[in-house]
């Protein structure tokens, strides 16, 4: 199945984004979990407001056990995180 993580920023939080973003990154590219898509959702008017995961997983909680490891989550950056099954209907890539 696939699963989306949507988790956005703590504007508070900017200073603690900066210093573990690299760590983030690692984690992301850590082959803990098989990420099809992932990147920053970025708001015009703040930049960087959060970011999107797309990954091919068994089950939710594969990607909920993957984000609870995320330095950008236990270090709090994120003010909200949510994570849905996608069942996607148009792909035109």
């Amino acid at each position: 199945m696939l699963a989306i993580r949507i988790a956005l920023s703590d504007p508070e939080k900017a200073a603690a984004r900066q210093a573990y973003l690299e760590d983030h990154k690692r984690h992301l590219r850590s082959g803990g979990l098989r990420i099809l898509q992932s990147g920053p959702i970025v708001d015009e008017l703040e930049g960087g407001s959060g970011g999107v995961i797309v990954a091919d997983v068994a089950s939710l909680d594969d990607m909920r056990d993957f984000s609870a490891g995320d330095p950008f989550v236990i270090h709090g950056v994120y003010s909200s995180i949510k994570i849905y099954e996608w069942r996607p209907s148009i792909d035109n890539r």
